[in-house]
């Protein structure tokens, strides 16, 4: 039993820490609903009910574009057009033409609009870099910033005045927890790396272990005074 007791120590000394870790991440994954961490409950759908689509150019036909679709911008509607090269193009329905993208103070207003409770935005910026905590979007892309006390984040598509992505300190928190529950402290994604696997398996290894002592500690004392108590 020594040798297992030491084969015990020595393994809980490499992962005592991750298991700690993992639990903790456990602990603060499950006590947050996806949805509240993608922040789906902190913005209002479009009120499509009160507005009017407008007239429709007679030059926005599948003639010239491969896929056309109705898309709300606050409260004015757009027409997304596709090409037969996958290029997308935002079009007025009147008059066929490009539309301009969003002003700074528009898509305030716009954010400002569609935010569940309300709050006030303290600033856009128009990104000229994608920031990590949204790597899967891309450019052009507006960031505003609310006053509520998650610390609110609106990603806003210019173009399309689409709500790309929601981010607030309930996501950042389910995140850092995640990124230490995989071990990837780079790109946080990658849950199949040789570290995360070196370390379940070693963690493995110190479960059996501890079995193995919880055998000769108490099961085998245990099954000891029982067949002494049958010989009496």
């Amino acid at each position: 039993m020594k040798f297992w007791r030491k084969v015990h120590k020595w393994i809980a000394y490499l992962v005592a820490i991750q298991i700690l870790l993992w639990i903790s991440g456990g602990l603060v994954m499950s006590a947050f609903p996806i949805e509240k961490v993608r922040g789906k409950h902190l913005v209002l759908p479009p009120k499509i009910d009160q507005i009017i689509k407008p007239s429709l150019s007679n030059d926005i036909t599948l003639t010239n574009w491969q896929q056309l679709s109705w898309v709300q911008r606050g409260t004015d509607w757009l027409i997304k057009a596709q090409n037969s090269h996958q290029q997308t193009y935002w079009l007025h329905p009147s008059t066929g033409a490009e539309v301009k993208l969003l002003t700074p103070s528009a898509t305030l207003k716009l954010a400002e609009y569609r935010h569940a409770n309300r709050a006030n935005a303290l600033t856009v910026e128009n990104l000229e870099t994608i920031p990590f905590e949204v790597r899967h979007l891309n450019l052009p892309m507006y960031q505003v910033n609310f006053d509520d006390w998650i610390h609110t984040s609106f990603y806003i598509n210019p173009q399309s005045g689409k709500i790309a992505s929601v981010r607030s300190d309930i996501w950042r928190l389910y995140d850092f927890f995640w990124m230490l529950h995989i071990m990837d402290y780079q790109d946080r994604e990658d849950f199949n790396h040789p570290l995360l696997i070196g370390a379940a398996g070693l963690s493995l290894l110190f479960t059996f272990t501890g079995l193995i002592l919880v055998y000769f500690s108490v099961l085998k004392p245990w099954y000891a005074r029982l067949k002494y108590r049958k010989r009496f």
